[in-house]
């Protein structure tokens, strides 16, 4: 584990600029991050396009189904700001190598697409493809033998699954919220020791206090956060590493 976490902008730097664009991420690389989390989809079209939600609505004035929609219908949503929906190949493109690049992958159908772009764009020592979804790491890990892969982790449940899992997928690392890690109190140490005696990193989402993520910071490798400044400022206090 670092001296002190690797600070990742959770979808670049939401708190001041549109989020899951090229301008927020590297507004996040600016303003200090150590790298970024972003969330991918499938196009109608086959694209790997960056996006949190199912549909364009939250984050612009129109409606799009993503999966249902070309990559130039959903370029036509503007996000403000001069920014629009990039695609994964544009991100890895415009980012540079030393960033630390966080993929969520949001479906199944989207795995290949991601997967191939990552060894497109020589990016396997600085991407970790994450996601909720079993399969979908199931799936990558039948790609590829490199590819760093983790878990996002919402329940006890899927914990355990990582745990008897993580030799056979060969995981990198498992993400809990930090509410899951501040509702089990004390047995959060425990929970990740366990972690680490199996070789896992542990990325904690999405700590936005920044009071809370000093309380963290000598736990875990990694802190996703939406306020960057603030969550910086705390990390690199005299006497926090």
């Amino acid at each position: 584990m670092p001296s002190r976490p690797l600070l990742i902008g959770h979808r670049g730097y939401p708190a001041k600029f549109p989020e899951n664009t090229l301008l927020s991420f590297l507004a996040a690389l600016y303003y200090g991050a150590d790298g970024v989390e972003l969330d991918v989809w499938l196009s109608g079209d086959g694209h790997p396009v960056v996006i949190h939600d199912e549909d364009t609505g939250r984050v612009s004035g129109v409606r799009l189904e993503v999966k249902k929609s070309t990559l130039r219908e959903l370029r036509s949503a503007y996000l403000g700001a001069g920014q629009v929906i990039p695609t994964l190949g544009e991100v890895f493109k415009h980012l540079p190598r030393s960033a630390l690049v966080l993929v969520e992958v949001k479906d199944v159908d989207v795995v290949e697409e991601a997967v191939r772009l990552v060894r497109e764009h020589g990016r396997e020592e600085s991407t970790v493809l994450i996601s909720f979804i079993p399969e979908a790491l199931e799936k990558a890990r039948s790609l590829s033998e490199t590819i760093r892969l983790g878990l996002n982790v919402d329940s006890l449940d899927k914990a355990g699954w990582g745990f008897e899992k993580k030799g056979e997928l060969a995981l990198y690392s498992l993400n809990p919220p930090v509410e899951g890690l501040e509702a089990l109190g004390g047995r959060a140490v425990g929970y990740i020791s366990k972690a680490r005696e199996l070789g896992l990193k542990v990325f904690l989402w999405t700590v936005n206090d920044a009071e809370t993520a000093s309380k963290w910071s000598r736990l875990v490798d990694a802190i996703m956060t939406d306020n960057l400044e603030a969550v910086r400022e705390v990390l690199h206090r005299p006497g926090s590493e």
